[in-house]
């Protein structure tokens, strides 16, 4: 492999360069195979062994000798460095010299601004219509290898065929994560994305799936080509692919936050390296199967310019749910008109929406006399939650205010933890109460795991108003907190 790599790069002076090639030629390369920096060495001491021996020069020779061995040395440092950067050696430093990752400065995403909310009038007591779904933009074509194999979202060459429209090679999986299997590539002229997957299975925890993608492209030395930033808190390791050394770092820009935010929690892995003049990219999204940064590594190891056989033949495999779809709409069957039947008082409902809210349904807790209606956010799983209550004579009000105190598992108190950051806040002319975090959580099966989550997924904003306990609740980053005030003080 050749790596362009300019000698000035390396910003150390005469005597660094001569530590660091000594230790590099002395930790990477045995003695008995090469040993650079001595043969120099030797050539300059015997040049000085040989001029102490009889050769007697003028004072101006002598001179002029002093001036041209400070340019001796240095040609001999750029020799060393040349050659040796030549040698497998050499290129594994050159990989550990790379970078395939920044920081950025902030866990924000470069470029975009938080998007403004867009608010729509509501009707009173009306529930808010569908709003119109737009349909997604085709993915424009943009080279002859797309028109061959289809765009990003739908690949459809084979590996062969991938290899036979590009002028690089193209490396492949043979042996695939188990579970996987592969959809197809694409790509255009100067890179390539072959994309693998697992079918959508049903655990206990929810629906698993896992998708494993491998972009490759020419490596140019270009620093646009290695200069993707990631956010201030991004985590990158240093990991042996193979003979080289890549980066890797788990994580990425959370959409679902206003603007895009870094998180490290997320299920998602990147592995960049370079090898035989290619770039590689390496993307694991999910946990099915669970592949870990040595499991990653170890796959892009294997990595091949060879046939692959059925691994790179596209397959098409239907996910084999093991239990019926999960439908919001049971847990929300009636419509307003019905659950204030239920409830016996009529509900107060927003006059202004953000556009993206489309009404679900409401349901009616005999229990407690809640009635909660669910506004889901169009194309996700998040959205907007609102609970009402009667402020009874006796008893509690669920939803009027935030109370502290200790969680016992079974009970019918509503707490939250005794260091949650509740803060008072102003709705309109009234005042209420303002919390952020997703609640109590339990990650393990003992009763005692339960623990307060203040990860702020969840924001609520409880207040009274007319004799009605209410609760406003966003679910998902995005929202803020003036956007639920603001649905709050809209309530008639």
């Amino acid at each position: 492999m050749k790596l362009n790599l300019k000698v000035r790069r390396l910003a150390v002076n005469k005597d660094q360069m001569r530590s660091v090639l000594k230790n590099l030629t002395e930790e990477k390369t045995p003695a008995s195979q090469i040993n650079l920096l001595s043969a120099v060495q030797a050539r300059i001491q015997m040049s000085q062994s040989n001029q102490s021996k009889g050769i007697i020069m003028k004072d101006q020779s002598k001179s002029k000798s002093r001036k041209l061995r400070p340019a001796f040395i240095v040609a001999a440092i750029v020799l060393i460095v040349v050659v040796f950067f030549s040698l497998p050696e050499g290129r594994t430093l050159a990989q550990e010299i790379m970078h395939f990752f920044t920081r950025g400065e902030t866990n924000v995403m470069p470029g975009p601004t938080a998007t403004p909310v867009k608010w729509v009038e509501q009707t009173p007591g009306v529930a808010a219509p569908t709003a119109t779904t737009i349909a997604p933009k085709e993915t424009p074509i943009t080279s002859d290898v797309e028109v061959e194999c289809g765009t990003g979202n739908d690949p459809k060459c084979s590996i062969d065929k991938i290899r036979e429209l590009v002028d690089f090679p193209v490396f492949a999986l043979t042996d695939l994560p188990e579970g996987m299997y592969f959809v197809g590539a694409t790509g255009r002229e100067d890179f390539v994305v072959l994309s693998y997957r697992s079918p959508e299975t049903y655990t206990e925890s929810g629906w698993l799936n896992g998708f494993l993608l491998i972009q490759e492209e020419p490596y140019t030395g270009e620093p646009d080509q290695l200069n993707t930033k990631l956010g201030a808190d991004a985590d990158i390791q240093t990991v042996q692919i193979g003979s080289v050394m890549g980066d890797y770092v788990k994580g990425t820009y959370d959409g679902n936050q206003n603007p895009p935010k870094w998180n490290s929690d997320t299920d998602s892995q990147t592995l960049r390296w370079v090898d035989h003049g290619i770039l590689f990219t390496m993307y694991m999204m999910g946990t099915l199967p669970e592949l870990t940064r040595d499991d990653l590594a170890a796959l892009a190891a294997t990595l091949t310019v060879g046939p692959v056989g059925e691994s790179g033949i596209p397959a098409v495999e239907s996910p084999t749910p093991t239990s019926e779809p999960f439908d919001i709409r049971d847990v929300y069957p009636l419509s307003l008109v019905e659950a204030e039947e239920l409830s016996g008082f009529t509900l107060l409902t927003p006059s202004i929406l953000p556009e993206t809210l489309t009404f679900i349904g409401a349901n009616f807790d005999e229990k407690t006399q809640i009635v909660t209606f669910f506004y889901k956010t169009n194309g996700m799983e998040t959205g907007l939650v609102i609970r009402e209550q009667l402020v009874p004579k006796v008893g509690v009000c669920e939803v009027c205010s935030f109370v502290r105190g200790k969680f016992v598992y079974g009970s019918d108190e509503d707490v939250v933890s005794e260091d949650a950051a509740i803060e008072t806040v102003q709705i309109g002319n009234l005042t209420g109460q303002y919390l952020v975090g997703i609640g109590w959580v339990n990650d393990t099966n003992d009763i005692s795991g339960w623990k307060w989550e203040s990860e702020p997924y969840r924001k609520r904003v409880r207040f009274q108003t007319g004799g009605l306990g209410v609760e406003v609740w966003g679910e998902g980053y995005s929202w803020s907190q003036e956007d639920l005030i603001s649905i709050a003080a809209s309530l008639k």
